[in-house]
């Protein structure tokens, strides 16, 4: 709930409290797991989509890179373009409907404006990479790509395409 204040601009105010210890604090109800899980829910089940779905891209991408049996750039970029737009399609339905719980009418339309831009980027510099790493293999090149394009759609995801909307108060 406090990781939200921000995205619903509510102001936050410091009120000092004594804090006072009974039998040096042998009723505390504190839970360190189960209480760091309800503050960070909302970022693991991002890990959880995001994870699954990444399993469907390159799932779909190794499958497709062997049935184009090439690597030159038409090829890697067909595939991750078919890849991603299966995968993406799982990603935005667990985001909107699980993780986030919330969106903006015009969120799908920002979602898939990023699809378009990482299949850009991922495409070019797994291309890009491939030939200069000609060692590994394309499908690990890809997931080291698309694992440092995780955290920059985190951010555009939390902070532009689900950031309020119809679901705002859930």
């Amino acid at each position: 709930m406090v990781l939200e204040v921000k995205e619903d601009n509510i102001s936050i105010c410091e009120v000092g409290i004594a804090t006072i210890y009974l039998d040096e604090n042998q009723s505390s109800h504190f839970d360190v797991i189960r209480d760091s899980i309800r503050i960070y829910k909302v970022f693991f089940k991002y890990i959880f989509s995001s994870l699954f779905s990444f399993l469907v891209d390159i799932v779909a991408f190794t499958i497709l890179i062997s049935l184009f049996n090439g690597l030159s750039f038409s090829a890697v970029t067909l595939a991750s373009v078919l890849a991603r737009a299966i995968s993406s399609v799982v990603n935005f339905t667990l985001n909107h409907k699980l993780v986030f719980k919330k969106g903006k009418s015009n969120s799908v339309i920002r979602y898939f404006l990023l699809v378009v831009v990482q299949i850009i980027l991922s495409s070019s510099l797994v291309t890009i990479l491939k030939n200069a790493l000609t060692t590994l293999p394309i499908s690990l090149v890809k997931i080291l790509v698309d694992g440092t394009l995780f955290f920059v759609s985190y951010f555009v995801q939390k902070h532009l395409i689900f950031s309020g909307g119809e679901n705002e108060n859930q």
